[in-house]
């Protein structure tokens, strides 16, 4: 009689344990899903500007017409959900990294120096990891 009630005892810590870890994850997540969209706006004004420069650069410096290049990321709104739309997300990442232009088919060749893009920003090249 006496394992009957250790295992009630036990089986009652072990309910309200998992009922505190589910509600610790939901205030995480919640808490991540608030994250997420702030930094994501931010990054979605550093990108508008950023092709907002692109978009003077080249028609009144170069005189080349420009065409708004179609970003999928730039209308999601949220954490990535499929495995692919983050493959994609890090394709994306590692031709700018390359200092490609991945809104363009074929983008620039990489190895002809850093992008534009930080310095255009106001951002120096010392701060760049």
């Amino acid at each position: 009689q006496s394992l009957e009630s250790e295992l009630e005892r036990v089986t009652g810590q072990f309910q309200e344990t998992r009922g505190r870890m589910r509600h610790l994850a939901r205030g995480r997540a919640e808490k991540f899903q608030r994250v997420w969209l702030v930094n994501e706006e931010e990054a979605k004004g550093l990108i508008r500007e950023a092709l907002d420069a692109d978009r003077i650069i080249r028609i009144q410096q170069l005189g080349i017409p420009w065409e708004e290049p179609r970003l999928w990321f730039m209308e999601n709104v949220g954490p990535l959900g499929g495995r692919r739309e983050k493959k994609e997300a890090m394709q994306v990442a590692a031709k700018l990294l390359e200092g490609g232009n991945p809104g363009i088919p074929g983008g620039f060749p990489s190895g002809k120096g850093p992008p534009v893009v930080p310095f255009v920003l106001g951002i120096s090249r010392r701060e760049l990891p």
